[in-house]
């Protein structure tokens, strides 16, 4: 099995999962679909490719769409904060619930962790002969730390970069500090831990 065929099926045997059985978690329904969503554009990035001048538009404007949407593979990962919902508290002996909630919750993150391997992947491939290839990619981690840090603290969604631009962008400026640098380097950092730990090492490198 490839691995865009994997990840399908991995992505609608999850949804399955939270739609039929009672969980805490049924948000995730919603962060892996945008996540899924975003790999699904990933893996039609060659396709849109621009092989001549007229072709730059529509170029461009998926590959915007791309990159508004690909935060939301690594927010997924962030959703772990979620665990604080049950106590775990190992005194009390073994309550089926948290441990079961704990499975679903933790299920989705290692699923986004692989999507976003699969995402860089294809990044990657096909920026692989241009000169600036590790900066383009340096530049995709950044922004979309950036993107987790929005979405996370200020609420904001890829959508309201349309709808409320200048809002957004006020909120983002006026919210630069220390932590929320930190916060991007940390995200960024995460991400770089990801690829060297995940990716094919003989074909990829940054």
């Amino acid at each position: 099995m490839d691995e865009r065929a994997k990840a399908r099926l991995c992505f609608f045997a999850y949804i399955l999962m939270l739609i039929i059985f009672d969980t805490a978690y049924s948000f995730m329904i919603l962060n892996m679909f945008l996540a899924f969503a975003a790999l699904e554009l990933a893996f039609l990035l060659p396709l849109f490719k621009a092989k001549s001048k007229r072709e730059i538009p529509v170029s461009a404007a998926f590959y915007i769409v791309f990159i508004l949407l690909s935060p939301n593979v690594l927010y997924v990962i962030t959703d772990l904060i979620h665990l604080k919902i049950f106590e775990f508290n190992f005194k009390k002996g073994l309550i089926v619930e948290e441990w079961w909630n704990f499975f679903v919750l933790i299920s989705g993150v290692v699923l986004a962790i692989y999507y976003y391997i699969l995402m860089l992947k294809q990044i990657h491939s096909l920026i692989l002969h241009i000169k600036w290839s590790k900066t383009i990619l340096l530049a995709f981690i950044i922004l979309c730390s950036i993107g987790v840090y929005i979405g996370r603290f200020l609420r904001f969604h890829s959508i309201h970069l349309f709808t409320e631009p200048f809002s957004l962008v006020s909120q983002v400026l006026s919210s630069i500090n220390e932590d929320s640098l930190l916060f991007i380097g940390w995200m960024s950092m995460l991400q770089f831990i990801m690829w060297w730990l995940f990716s094919d090492s003989r074909r990829n490198s940054l």
